[in-house]
């Protein structure tokens, strides 16, 4: 699979291989009821980091893995999940809200984390980004096909990821439009990896120097 394959709309998931998200939850509620998101995200990276005894995986990516991958879950617990393919305005709201809630299915109501990106740096109409991580996730449209939102997170000085993007495809044509903080207008995110300005016509490709997937993350539970 190409590295930008997992923006494509696909009638099956695309996801291979399990983490022990759900393990680390249960065991975790079963000990403390009142436990936390942030604990919870805690125990999820650590689990992860002493998987890798090879230590070919980056680190901060694995530990994002962990984060992300753990918020998921509880997020599709608690109906706290967004999933834009339902909504009729452009105004993020979480799956609860929504009046066919009860009805959805389980793929609706997860965002399915499908592989982190590291991208060290890339420019676009006289912005410059560094030390980028671009998140795909896939989740069920009301025809129950699989379609991509992603998210765009840096560090900053105190080692936190902070979020500064997202996007999703609203006009089902498989470009990914995106909400930067840099710009007060979209822009959009090709299948093929690169950024596109409707503005200027200018457009740049992502270098992933770095990327973890699913099948990655499933084969260090085996």
């Amino acid at each position: 699979m190409k590295d930008f394959d997992s923006l494509l709309k696909t009638k099956t998931s695309k996801r291979n291989g399990r983490s022990n998200v759900i393990e680390i939850y249960r065991q975790a509620r079963n000990e403390n009821k009142e436990i936390c998101l942030e604990d919870l995200q805690l125990l999820n990276t650590n689990d992860l980091l002493k998987r890798d005894i090879k230590h070919k995986i980056d680190k901060h990516i694995l530990a994002l893995w962990g984060i992300l991958d753990m918020k998921s879950f509880v997020d599709a617990l608690s109906g706290d999940t967004v999933n834009p393919y339902f909504l009729t305005t452009k105004d993020l709201q979480p799956v609860k809200n929504l009046p066919e809630y009860t009805y959805l299915p389980d793929e609706a109501r997860l965002l399915n984390l499908l592989d982190i990106k590291y991208i060290k740096s890339f420019e676009l109409e006289g912005v410059s980004f560094s030390d980028v991580f671009l998140i795909t996730y896939e989740i069920a449209d009301k025809e129950d096909y699989f379609r991509p939102f992603v998210t765009f997170l840096t560090l900053n000085q105190d080692n936190q990821f902070i979020e500064f993007g997202y996007g999703y495809d609203t006009n089902d044509n498989g470009n990914v439009e995106l909400f930067l903080s840099s710009y007060n207008y979209l822009v959009y995110l090709t299948p093929k990896g690169a950024i596109h300005s409707p503005l200027s016509g200018k457009m740049t490709r992502l270098k992933v120097q770095d990327i973890l997937t699913a099948e990655e993350v499933a084969k260090l539970y085996r």
